[in-house]
């Protein structure tokens, strides 16, 4: 008595965890095309419980039915990445902007989306996979341009006037030399001399007081979108010049930045950075 019992109690136990997860999936079940990945995680689990049931014709008709389901459920992936795509560039296309390139990557403007369809989630990069911004982003669609756009958004706000760019940079760089014990025209790591650039942007109050909260920060992406602005105006051509990094400096954030060259977000890794003298300099 005591065995049937025991054994009774686990199949209840067993058959009410099951229950709890079909029925979960039932719900999700409504909207295939957009849970179908949630809706594979859940036959995993569903699948992985099997074992701890005693009843064989149920174990039976269960593992038939998760055959079937799971054919079905990757007619619903492969839906989902189809309507995924389509409501991503039509977002896009609809802020003038266009999607490049093919699943797991994608290209927006000055950004890179890598799709993580196993995992239901985004990464985003500003330029190719250069410098990451944030990961684990909801795979949906509006919720990844959203993300996009408020972070593009919040770059534009930090845009200084190029001639206010210049002669930060060309201050930071004269800061540099003297630290270094280098001639001017002398080419400086840029990492460093954009270190100098941010001390220089920073407030009085930041100064009096250097604590956190009165620090205003300049992260690499920021820096590299002013040295963007900067490099397509006229001052560039004044008297700067920029050099190309080597492969293996480019594994060492300390020693290259990647600077954007177009719209598209192609762009290139620079090692150093020196001044030209002209007059008045």
């Amino acid at each position: 008595m005591d065995e049937i019992l025991k054994d009774l109690k686990s199949l209840v136990k067993s058959s009410n965890k099951i229950v709890k997860l079909l029925n979960d999936h039932c719900k999700i079940r409504s909207e295939p095309v957009d849970n179908a990945y949630i809706l594979e995680k859940n036959l995993q689990t569903i699948e992985k419980h099997l074992p701890e049931l005693v009843a064989k014709e149920l174990v039976k008709d269960l593992t038939e039915w998760l055959v079937e389901e799971k054919k079905k459920i990757d007619g619903f992936k492969e839906e989902f990445r189809i309507k995924f795509g389509q409501e991503l560039s039509a977002l896009f296309a609809r802020a003038g902007k266009k999607i490049r390139g093919q699943y797991p990557v994608l290209r927006v403007g000055l950004y890179t989306l890598k799709i993580d369809f196993q995992f239901g989630s985004v990464a985003l990069f500003f330029g190719p996979e250069v410098e990451k911004i944030k990961s684990k982003i909801p795979l949906q669609s509006a919720t990844v341009f959203e993300t996009v756009k408020r972070f593009d958004d919040d770059l534009q706000t930090h845009k200084m006037t190029v001639t206010e760019i210049y002669e930060t940079l060309h201050q930071a760089y004269k800061r540099r030399l003297v630290l270094t014990g280098q001639s001017f025209g002398e080419k400086v790591l840029i990492v460093k001399v954009l270190n100098e650039f941010v001390l220089l942007r920073q407030s009085k109050k930041f100064l009096i007081d250097p604590q956190k909260s009165n620090f205003r920060e300049y992260p690499r992406v920021i820096l590299s979108h002013l040295m963007y602005f900067l490099k397509r105006s006229e001052f560039f051509e004044k008297n700067i010049r920029l050099y190309v990094a080597t492969f293996d400096a480019t594994v060492d954030k300390m020693n290259a930045l990647w600077i954007p060259e177009n719209d598209e977000g192609e762009g290139t890794h620079y090692s150093h950075i020196s001044f030209e003298k002209i007059q008045n300099t």
